[in-house]
């Protein structure tokens, strides 16, 4: 995989147009408090896949700072790609800038095969005594049935950050894609953004943002 796909700004069209206000507002009331738990909600509409190639895939990026110079995350939906490809299933993988530290596999191993499959999952982010903690959990699928939560696609590792006031809506949007086949998905769209601060107050914005998916050559 060439990382720099994923260091390239990829917000266009709608999606730009929605960032201007919704993340504005996010990142004022991310600033008010100290934010322990980040949640973002997605939604996956398949359209018509080619189970012979495994087509489409997605990638889903997260991190906790403004920028991927640091620890984030990516999530691959009917591939993995670390340390080599194969088809079908699901991946998460942790970076520390432009090197790959650890990858797990979902126990999912199909490719997507079901036209219509409407694919919805939560990518969590939590500051915990001393932990960065990264999950893909509440995930539905035609295909892979529910998946996420039992600890396969969850990483925990260690940090100085005492927050999370760094993320940036803005990020997953713009590093997030579908990477192959993108002519296949009907939508990719962020559902919510839910965020937890040190008070214990839940915070949340529900604004469907699409990202365009029509990027193939």
């Amino acid at each position: 995989m060439n990382t720099s796909d994923f260091h390239h700004t990829r917000l266009i069209c709608l999606a730009v147009a929605c960032c201007l206000v919704w993340p504005a507002v996010a990142i004022t009331s991310l600033q008010a408090a100290n934010v322990v738990s980040i949640e973002e909600h997605w939604e996956l509409d398949v359209g018509k896949p080619t189970p012979s190639r495994s087509s489409p895939q997605a990638s889903m990026v997260m991190s906790p700072r403004l920028d991927l110079s640091g620890t984030f995350f990516i999530y691959t939906l009917n591939h993995k790609d670390m340390p080599n490809y194969s088809a079908g299933g699901m991946q998460v993988q942790q970076w520390e800038g432009d090197t790959v530290r650890d990858v797990h596999n979902g126990p999912q191993q199909g490719t997507l095969s079901q036209e219509g499959d409407v694919i919805t999952w939560t990518q969590k982010m939590e500051i915990h005594e001393g932990l960065l903690i990264f999950q893909v959990q509440d995930g539905s699928s035609q295909t892979w049935s529910t998946f996420g939560g039992a600890g396969y696609l969850k990483f925990s590792t260690s940090t100085t950050l005492n927050n999370l006031n760094g993320y940036r809506v803005s990020n997953s949007l713009g590093e997030s894609e579908v990477g192959y086949a993108g002519n296949r998905v009907q939508t990719l769209v962020l559902k919510k953004l839910r965020w937890v601060t040190d008070d214990g107050v839940v915070h949340e914005l529900v604004s469907p943002i699409p990202i365009d998916t029509n990027l193939d050559p």
